[in-house]
C-alpha cells in the first residue's frame, strides 16, 4: 500500500491543528521532522512541539538531519533524537542536498555507519533525482537504507528510490508543505531474544516509549483515541491477563482512561 508523508521544519506550524489538517487534507499518515542541522545553531527548535503533536494525529513520527558537508553531524544529529525521546525502531533521515563537494555516496554511508552503531536501524537517506542520477551510487549504500528522492513532477524519479518527494508546495492554511509518496515495506525490527517482563504492582507509572496507545478493552485489541507520550506520568492499576507463549504472566494497566500496556520495555514503575 502506497503511503502519503509529509517531512516538516522550522518554518512550518507546530499546531494540531496543522497535523489534523494535513491527515484531512491530503491523507497523510506519517510525518518527518528536521530536529538538527549542520550547524547546530540552527536546529530546528520547534521540533519537540511538532512531534508532540505529530503524534497526537499520526501513528509514526520520524526524525531527520540537514546536511552540511561533515558525516560527524551524525553525533549531534543521534544527541538530538536521544534527547527528543526517539527510540531506536525510529525512522532517522539524511537530509543531502544544496551545495556539497566530495564522494557523496562515502559520506552518507559514514553517517549512517555511526547512526546504525547507535542502534537505529530504522535509516532513510533523501536527494534530488539529479544526484541519484550522478553524484550517489545508491548499490553502494550501506545499511539498506530507504532512498527518498525528490522530484517536483507528475513523472516518477529515473534513479532508484522508495519515497517520491512530488512537491514541495503543497497548500495548507498554516503554510505550504513538502509531501511524498512512500512505496517502502514497513520496518521490522530485529526480534529480541529477552523476554518481555511486566509490571505486576505499582501504582503511578512514567511512560518511557515515544508514544502509548490507550485501548478500551484489556486485551488492547480496541484502541481509544487517545495516546499517551514519553514522559507521562498516570495511575494505574496492575492486572492480570494470561500467558505468553513463553509461559509468562501478561498485565496490563488499568487506568481511569482505559488500558494499556504493562511491558517494561515501555513503561517505568514510580512507586
Amino acid at each position: 500500500m502506497v503511503r502519503r508523508r509529509a517531512d516538516i521544519s522550522v518554518w512550518q506550524s507546530d499546531s494540531v491543528a496543522f497535523m489534523k489538517d494535513l491527515k484531512t487534507r491530503y491523507g497523510v499518515d506519517m510525518l518527518s521532522v528536521q530536529v538538527s542541522y549542520g550547524n547546530p545553531a540552527y536546529d530546528n527548535k520547534k521540533a519537540g512541539n511538532q512531534i508532540s503533536a505529530g503524534f497526537k494525529v499520526f501513528d509514526e513520527v520520524g526524525a531527520y538531519h540537514f546536511y552540511l558537508g561533515n558525516p560527524a553531524e551524525a553525533k549531534h544529529f543521534i544527541s538530538r533524537v536521544e534527547s527528543l525521546g526517539f527510540d531506536k525502531s525510529t525512522e532517522l533521515m539524511m537530509d543531502v542536498e544544496g551545495s556539497l563537494s566530495g564522494n557523496l555516496t562515502a559520506q552518507i554511508n559514514e553517517f549512517l555507519d555511526y547512526c546504525y552503531s547507535k542502534g537505529y536501524h530504522n535509516l532513510a537517506v533523501y536527494y534530488n533525482e539529479s544526484f541519484g542520477l550522478t553524484r550517489v551510487n545508491s548499490a553502494k549504500l550501506q545499511h539498506n537504507p530507504k532512498l527518498w528522492i525528490a522530484k517536483y513532477s507528475s513523472v516518477k524519479p529515473a534513479c532508484d528510490y522508495n519515497i517520491w518527494q512530488y512537491t514541495q508546495t503543497a497548500y495548507t492554511p498554516y503554510g505550504d508543505v513538502d509531501l511524498s509518496f512512500d512505496y517502502s515495506k514497513p520496518f521490522k525490527p530485529i526480534k529480541s531474544n529477552k523476554p518481555d517482563e511486566y509490571h505486576s504492582g505499582g501504582k503511578l507509572f512514567k511512560i518511557t516509549a515515544k508514544v502509548v496507545p490507550m485501548y478500551h478493552d484489556d486485551k488492547l485489541t480496541d484502541k481509544r483515541k487517545v495516546k499517551l507520550g514519553k514522559g507521562s506520568v498516570l495511575y494505574a492499576t496492575p492486572i492480570k491477563v494470561g500467558k505468553n507463549k513463553q509461559g509468562t504472566t501478561i498485565y496490563r494497566l488499568k487506568t481511569a482512561i482505559g488500558y494499556m500496556t504493562a511491558n517494561k520495555k515501555w513503561i517505568d514503575k514510580v512507586i
